[in-house]
């Protein structure tokens, strides 16, 4: 099972928009189970935007 933390360390924005909607842009290299996650969190009023690049590497 992936944790809270794990799972927002691949969302690279999230914003709420009008009717409820959830737009949400994850890193381009987001392995499926972020996105199943998101779809199960916030339902089918999720938008995913275009996704941004590869996520930074922890220094």
């Amino acid at each position: 099972m992936h944790t809270q933390e794990e799972f927002e360390g691949w969302v690279a924005s999230m914003e709420r928009g009008d009717c409820g909607y959830i737009y949400l842009r994850l890193y381009a290299d987001a392995p499926d189970w972020v996105r199943d996650t998101a779809i199960n969190r916030f339902g089918k009023g999720t938008v995913f935007l275009p996704p941004l690049d590869v996520k930074p590497r922890a220094a």
